[in-house]
Order: structure tokens, then C-alpha cells, then sequence
């Protein structure tokens, strides 16, 4: 089948048209791909091999398509489905740029009619990290779609919250019974609080100014830190020892799970999220949280509780057309770059 290939660390993407094609193991799903978005994770495997079972090995984790087959066993899927989400990363069939690849059934998200396919392409991984680093990571409770718990005065501060991951976090977090303040550019303020944040803070401001407003805005209601970009650890350390004295335990979550952060301030845990190995056979213990998580926020959706943010559409359609928007999202889009594969 056609596809890109990369052959290689740090190689460079190849199109090609003598990829396998792969068949769906019983509770898998074999989806041909019609739009991919773009995920940093795409170029972090690029450059350092990690997650990578195989090679060649084919990018995109993000994707949009139809079900041309079910497995044996799946009940909850028909050929002609539309679906999306995070189909899995590294292992082979997994990479989303190609003519089909392989979803989980228990993971994929079945596309509601008031979303388009290439919207829903955006939503898998950012709702999924969130809603593993909340619902989680953060000691927060699943909310019921059908019986939303009343906003109490427990806040979450999200960095990066005009970012796929964080947009998702605010959205999630609100949802869940909290109040939200994100961290955001200018530009991305008005988009925050569309998507429920209560308060928003300036990353470009000094982690001194950021500090002092987020303390005068949640007046010792904050116990919970979501931090989406991973490079803010020092500013999510220095609210930690703002608040080290206050009473009640602290939760901090990262998307940023490879590094040691040492010692933190007060009485916190820390807990990493760790998306990696999601639909793999052998990560049975995520597999089942991610399940539950895929229910309900697929129900969020369909309610239009949980919005898609803009995207840019990048280039023609085509597989080759993921190598442009990579480069696309590198010079700083400031949307989800999104791209079409192929024709439904």
C-alpha cells in the first residue's frame, strides 16, 4: 500500500507504495486513513527512535477515517464507520500516513454528526492525555456525561492552554467540577475561556508576575497543576512553593515524562503522563483506564460539550503532504495542522 516510510533515526521521510497491508487482529479495526494531524510526538520518534517497535516505520498518530474491516471479536463497530483518535504509536500498522492503518476498537472514537472527519482528527490525542492526566494523574473523578457535577472552588491551573493537549485540559477539567486557569499567549486568551478556563495568566509574563495572580486568583483553592507543554516544570515549582504551606495535598501532572524532576516543594505527587504505550497488547492496566476515558469523552463530544479548536488544513491531499505540514507546524502555526491523505 502507499504510505511514508522512514527507515531510520533521524532519516528522512520516504513515499512509497510497498508498505504491508495490515489485517485487524480481533479487537482491532482496519481504517483507511482520509485525515492525519500533526503531533510533536511525530518528530520526537523521528529524531530519537523512541516507541519505535519496527522498521520502516510509518508517522501520524492522529487520525480521521473509515472502517473497511473489523475484527472478530468487535461488536461495537460496522464497515463504513467513521471514526477517529489515538490509534496507538511505534508498533507496525500503527502510523496513520499511509492508505489504512490499525485502531483499537475499545480506543477509537466513532465520528458524531456534528463534527467533521478532519475536526475529529484533532481530538484523539490531546482529549486522551488530558483525560488520562486529570481523571488520572490528578486524583479527579470520572464525571458522568448525563449528570455533569456542580463547578466547586477547587481550581486546576493548566499551562499551555491554547495548545491541543491544554485546550483539552480546560474543556476537561471544567467538566469535571473545577475551575480552570491556563496559561496562554495573548493571541490564545479569548479561546481559553470559550473553552470554560475562568481565569487565564500570560506565559510571557515573569514566573514571579504569573505566580502572584495565579495566588490571588484561586485564594488557596489550588491543589492541582496540569502542565501540557513540558518545558513549564519551573514555573509549576515555583507555585508549588507558593503554596507548600497551605493545607491539603498538591497533584502535579506532566506530558513531559521522560526527565527527573527531584525533590518537589510541600506535600506533592507527581505523576507523568504516559500516553506511549497506549493500544498495546501489553499495556492491558492503560488500555482499560483509556477505555473508560474514550467513553465518556466521546459522549462530550457528541453533546458538543467538548468543542474541536480551528485547525489549518495544510497543502493537497496525498501522504507526502504530512512532510509540508510538519514544517508548517515547526515555523509556529498556532493551530492544529491538519492534512488530508486521500480521498474518502
Amino acid at each position: 500500500m502507499k504510505g511514508l516510510k522512514l527507515d531510520q533515526i533521524g532519516g528522512e521521510y520516504k513515499l512509497t507504495d510497498d508498505l504491508p497491508k495490515p489485517s485487524p487482529a480481533p479487537h482491532q479495526l482496519l481504517v483507511k486513513s482520509i485525515y492525519g494531524a500533526v503531533n510533536p510526538v511525530d518528530e520526537l520518534m523521528r529524531t530519537t527512535g523512541l516507541l519505535i517497535e519496527a522498521w520502516p516505520w510509518t508517522p501520524c498518530c492522529d487520525v480521521g477515517g473509515i472502517v473497511v474491516e473489523v475484527g472478530s471479536e468487535v461488536t461495537n463497530f460496522k464497515t463504513g464507520d467513521q471514526v477517529f483518535g489515538c490509534q496507538g504509536l511505534g508498533f507496525p500498522g500503527s502510523g496513520g500516513a499511509a492508505e489504512y492503518c490499525l485502531f483499537s476498537a475499545d480506543l477509537a472514537f466513532k465520528k458524531p454528526d456534528n463534527i467533521t472527519l478532519a475536526e475529529g482528527a484533532t481530538l484523539g490525542v490531546g482529549n486522551m492525555t488530558a483525560a488520562l492526566g486529570l481523571w488520572d494523574c490528578l486524583n479527579i473523578d470520572i464525571p458522568d456525561p448525563q449528570n455533569l457535577p456542580t463547578v466547586s472552588d477547587e481550581w486546576v491551573f493548566v499551562t499551555g492552554g491554547g495548545g491541543s493537549v491544554g485546550a483539552a485540559a480546560v474543556q476537561l477539567a471544567k467538566l469535571s467540577g473545577y475551575k480552570v486557569i491556563a496559561s496562554v499567549s495573548a493571541r490564545s486568551a479569548g479561546v481559553a475561556v470559550v473553552n470554560g478556563a475562568d481565569e487565564t495568566v500570560d506565559y510571557k509574563a515573569s514566573v514571579e508576575e504569573q505566580v502572584e495572580k495565579i495566588k490571588a486568583v484561586t485564594k488557596g483553592g489550588l491543589h492541582r497543576i496540569f502542565d501540557s507543554t513540558d518545558f513549564s516544570i519551573g514555573l509549576a515549582k515555583a507555585i508549588l512553593e507558593s503554596i507548600k504551606d497551605e493545607p491539603g495535598k498538591k497533584y502535579l501532572t506532566s506530558v513531559n515524562d521522560w526527565e527527573d524532576f527531584g525533590p518537589l516543594p510541600g506535600d506533592t505527587k507527581f505523576s507523568p503522563i504516559s500516553l506511549g504505550r497506549a493500544a498495546r497488547p501489553e499495556a492491558a492496566e492503560l488500555n482499560a483506564k483509556l477505555t473508560k476515558y474514550t467513553a465518556v469523552v466521546e459522549a462530550f463530544v457528541a453533546a458538543g460539550k467538548v468543542k474541536p479548536g480551528e485547525y489549518n488544513l495544510v497543502g493537497g491531499t496525498g501522504f507526502e503532504t504530512f512532510i509540508e505540514a510538519i514544517a508548517v507546524q515547526k515555523a509556529g502555526s498556532g493551530k492544529k495542522v491538519v492534512v488530508k491523505f486521500q480521498d474518502e
